[in-house]
């Protein structure tokens, strides 16, 4: 037992203690401004407290509540385009400091696009060639022959820190090239529509769809793209780049990130279109990456702006694979640089990607808090406002003549279905999901098209219906 006067010295013992360590704690565990300078002050809640009160001993543990360790040093790659300055872009989105957070292990980005060069030494190991496929040749080869999809990969996903070439946002996610557009860079709604369904299926977590068409979002892509978000797939397109308000699709289907073209002023670039399709901004202009036949070179649009969302998107899942496209979506548009006005706008969208600041913060919620109650994309109801007015702008070089694209639901059969519409000619089965479900290309008399579309919707057994449209990718 101590004795009063111990108990006194005791106690002002304790007192010096407690003392010294609130004096002791900024210094020890966070950096304070320099003298005369402005800087971030460091706050920290110490809590101290006594164990077993009933002994005569005092301990003073330290308990750190809303700590969090300051992010590890930036990690720079030695692949020497990006050493010597041409990839911009990656700087400007904070690449290294988000790197050193996440490489995007694991994850598998599927680029619809002319495909993509394998063979290319940056390339080379990243793409799955196992499991690769061309719609445009229905062959397992989706060697690219235009050279749009190969710049795409690269942005997306080339080999990182190889001491080669340039460096892809995605560092170590793998790239599935599937081929939907041709040597032109042309293909159509039937060859994009089993390529979303089959990379859904096929394990990959983000779509990148660098092309588009000036239209609403048909109905059977609105169900393709629901199939994939659904499977737990994060959706990017191009916004567009005849520098105008016009929408395109998929870019301005629900479900899928419409991505603008930033300079390296962070001002939006001059071709890339606004509107109510877009949703975010990344960097568009002189953009450094792999070219097909093993080159390298300069491409903008916003083509070149979308595999940027999609590598990063990449990265967010690899550092939280529990996320929803809807979580991936709010960390990325949430934590967005804001350029334009304050807020959402129809230039940025929710603004310029940051990528460390994606990583570090995370998802905001459950779903991106900056587009409020707005959709990603037009609402049904939008679409269907603006559907009248489209339809008359329709022409021939809009769509395929005499061709429609059905979804049926799982277990019906296609064939009997179709030939009980007298006026279809022949049907050709696309693509069977995972699901059962299957979407079939139909050849109809041009000129009845929308009277069998209309018959067909009518049949509880169809789940979309619509035209064939012709898509191009967006240089």
């Amino acid at each position: 037992m101590y004795r009063k006067k111990e108990a006194v010295q005791l106690f002002v013992g304790v007192l010096i203690a407690i003392l010294a360590l609130l004096l002791v704690v900024p210094l020890a565990f966070g950096p304070l401004p320099a003298s005369g300078s402005v800087g971030q002050a460091w706050q920290y809640q110490v809590d101290l407290y006594a164990d077993h009160a009933s002994e005569p001993y005092v301990y003073l543990p330290l308990v750190m509540r809303n700590y969090r360790p300051p992010p590890p040093p930036p990690v720079y790659p030695n692949d020497p385009y990006y050493y010597y300055g041409y990839q911009w872009g990656l700087n400007t989105i904070r690449a290294p400091e988000a790197w050193a957070l996440s490489r995007g292990t694991g994850l598998l980005i599927a680029v619809l696009d002319t495909g993509t060069d394998y063979n290319h030494p940056d390339l080379y190991g990243k793409v799955r060639t196992d499991i690769d496929y061309d719609y445009i040749n229905r062959d397992e080869d989706a060697m690219d022959d235009h050279g749009h999809g190969t710049h795409v990969s690269g942005i997306a996903a080339a080999a990182t820190d190889n001491n080669l070439g340039v460096a892809g946002l995605g560092w170590e996610a793998t790239v599935l090239p599937l081929k939907v557009l041709n040597y032109e860079g042309k293909g159509s709604t039937a060859e994009l529509i089993p390529a979303i369904l089959y990379a859904a299926d096929r394990g990959a977590k983000v779509i990148n769809m660098s092309l588009g068409r000036a239209d609403p979002c048909p109905s059977n892509l609105q169900d393709a793209v629901n199939y994939a978000f659904g499977q737990g797939v994060l959706l990017v397109a191009a916004a567009g780049n005849g520098g105008t308000s016009q929408t395109v699709f998929p870019a301005n289907c629900t479900h899928v990130l419409g991505v603008a073209a930033t300079t390296s002023s962070d001002t939006r670039a001059s071709f890339s279109n606004y509107g109510d399709h877009v949703s975010v901004a990344a960097p568009g202009t002189s953009i450094y990456s792999t070219l097909r036949n093993g080159g390298y070179g300069y491409m903008q649009g916003t083509s070149m702006a979308t595999p940027f969302v999609a590598g990063l998107a990449a990265l967010v899942y690899a550092r939280c694979p529990t996320y929803t496209p809807n979580q991936v979506a709010s960390a990325i548009l949430d934590n967005a640089r804001d350029l334009g006005t304050s807020g959402w706008d129809a230039y940025y969208g929710c603004g310029r990607i940051d990528a460390f600041q994606s990583l570090w913060e995370g998802a905001r919620g459950d779903y991106p808090i900056c587009l409020g109650a707005r959709v990603w994309g037009e609402s049904a109801e939008e679409q269907g406002s603006r559907e009248s007015e489209a339809q008359r702008g329709r022409g021939a070089a809009g769509v395929v003549p005499g061709e429609l694209l059905v979804t049926v639901r799982a277990g019906v059969q296609g064939e009997r279905l179709f030939r009980a519409q007298r006026l279809v000619s022949s049907e050709t089965l696309l693509y069977q999901a995972r699901s059962g479900v299957q979407v079939w290309r139909l050849r109809v008399p041009v000129g009845q098209e929308e009277a069998i579309i209309a018959r067909l919707r009518a049949d509880p057994a169809v789940v979309a219906a619509d035209r064939n449209y012709i898509i191009y990718a967006q240089p």
